[in-house]
């Protein structure tokens, strides 16, 4: 009766998240489909300037950047839910590292301090599937700070019993408690678009790869005062799981 129970939640979860990205289709889909549109429309209408065609020209590829980051979220979604996951011994030094490397890569030059506090552990992972939640956790913490704030970020690790608690800390825009939960669920956003860019998905895929190492994620925020995410994973030392 157990087993059934949990594949009865398990097939209702999977309901839920067809209804989501079918409404996501039909709408975050859709939107930088019809912003191109738009512009092609006025490229066409040869009474506007050089300046503005050229105009229009950009914003047609702000949407066709906007709608490839949409596909590419949806499709590493949807592959951590079918990829069979191997866990083996992982060193969280090694990744937060590789992570930060990554960060670095991708922030275009924008100004933050990263600050990584001690020696890292070693624990029941898989390296590239944390690599990439910690990468998503960097991403959003250097993206969500007030204007004009310079990011600050510091990670640490805090020992448990038979596991580890990673935490990432940043001081931006904060999460009021009411909001906590929802922001691990797939296409949720809680700031518009024009403040704060992205798809609603990066931390669906967070909870979502956290889940499949058998670890767990939560968060401990309030508006305006940062956030401090923490994941929680086997310790290499308790020993693979049977």
């Amino acid at each position: 009766e157990t087993r059934v129970a949990e594949r009865t939640e398990q097939l209702e979860e999977i309901n839920r998240e067809l209804d989501t990205f079918a409404y996501s289709v039909s709408h975050d889909l859709r939107a930088p489909l019809r912003a191109m549109q738009g512009f092609a429309e006025l490229l066409l209408d040869k009474s506007h300037s050089e300046t503005e065609r050229v105009e229009y020209l950009k914003r047609i590829l702000i949407s066709v950047h906007n709608m490839d980051r949409l596909i590419q979220d949806l499709l590493a979604y949807s592959r951590l839910s079918r990829q069979e996951i191997m866990l083996q011994t992982v060193s969280l030094d090694k990744v937060v590292r590789d992570a930060a490397q990554q960060l670095e890569l991708a922030s275009g030059g924008k100004n933050y301090q990263l600050e990584i506090a001690g020696k890292l552990p070693e624990v029941v992972g898989h390296h590239a599937v944390l690599v990439q939640v910690v990468l998503n956790l960097l991403t959003n913490a250097v993206k969500f700070v007030p204007k004009g704030v310079t990011p600050k970020l510091r990670i640490w690790s805090e020992p448990a019993a038979d596991y580890c608690r990673l935490i990432v800390q940043d001081n931006g825009i904060g999460i009021a408690p009411q909001h906590q939960e929802r922001i691990f669920k797939i296409f949720e956003r809680l700031n518009g678009l024009d403040s704060y860019p992205g798809t609603g998905i990066g931390l669906a895929i967070v909870r979502k790869a956290v889940n499949r190492l058998g670890g767990r994620i939560g968060v401990e925020s309030h508006e305006g005062e940062g956030s401090r995410f923490w994941v929680e994973l086997p310790r290499a030392d308790a020993g693979l799981p049977r």
